[in-house]
């Protein structure tokens, strides 16, 4: 029997990597494309691909097409965030955090969509409770995420009829290097004062308590299996409520306590 394939951006570390692995001991033949790689080969096999090249990404699906034949899921995870104040933040770190966490995941999906097409597979993009719920001095990283959530909504409806399942799941404060790989902005103003430090210390504490990447795994799996998926899912029972709770309560009431919390 043909082994099912899985495609997945950074997939070398954190929620990534758990979800490589989750998928090959289930049978998938799994492929990596990040810029570097690191996941163990019998795990899965790694393609160099930085996603903010669209010609990269284009090689690098031709080259799994041509060696496994098919693709059955494809996951968007390649991502890193922004920690400092709008204002501060430099343009050049902006235009990538859009450029990798939102135009990645839709090169990604232009460039999988017709090998999903003949497998009526799924689409999966890695989003953030940030992208619903706005994080101070994440600005950035919140709309990357925001408008991924948008983006893939869309494209839910274009290609619903094809078969194929355009799909984010939403994870809250997640135990892996990606807190470390943060970029932290160098100028930010002194208006601020301790307030950004804080802020993101907080943040990032946060996250190193919190959920295993394997939880995201889970999620994604049984979303890749499931015959009627949602198009977007929150990861976590507080972070389901929490979302709920945003929805049903006045926008200006739930700013201000976002506002509250990271002060």
């Amino acid at each position: 029997m043909e082994r099912k394939v899985l495609v997945i951006s950074g997939g070398s570390s954190g929620i990534g990597l758990a979800t490589a692995t989750y998928f090959a001991e289930r049978g998938f033949q799994v492929y990596d494309l990040s810029r570097r790689g690191g996941a163990p080969a019998e795990i899965c096999r790694h393609i160099a691909c930085d996603v903010s090249s669209a010609d990269q990404v284009r090689s690098a699906i031709e080259q799994i097409t041509q060696e496994a034949g098919r693709i059955d899921v494809c996951v968007a995870n390649a991502g890193f965030g922004i920690a400092g104040s709008l204002e501060g933040t430099v343009d050049r770190d902006a235009k990538r955090q859009m450029e990798i966490n939102l135009h990645g995941a839709l090169r990604l999906a232009q460039a999988a969509l017709p090998a999903l097409r003949a497998s009526r597979g799924r689409l999966i993009a890695v989003s953030s409770v940030a992208g619903r719920i706005a994080i101070p001095y994440q600005s950035w990283y919140s709309a990357s995420k925001a408008a991924l959530l948008s983006a893939f909504l869309a494209l839910d409806n274009e290609i619903r009829a094809t078969g194929v399942r355009a799909l984010t799941v939403l994870p809250g404060d997640t135990a892996t290097p990606f807190t470390d790989n943060r970029i932290h902005n160098q100028d930010d103003p002194g208006c601020y004062g301790d307030k950004v430090r804080s802020s993101v210390a907080k943040m990032e504490a946060d996250e190193r308590k919190g959920k295993s990447p394997l939880s995201v795994a889970k999620v994604i799996w049984r979303l890749a299996n499931h015959p009627n998926p949602p198009p977007q899912t929150v990861i976590g029972f507080s972070y389901k409520l929490l979302s709920l709770l945003y929805k049903l309560l006045p926008l200006r009431l739930t700013n201000w306590v976002v506002g509250k919390l990271y002060s």
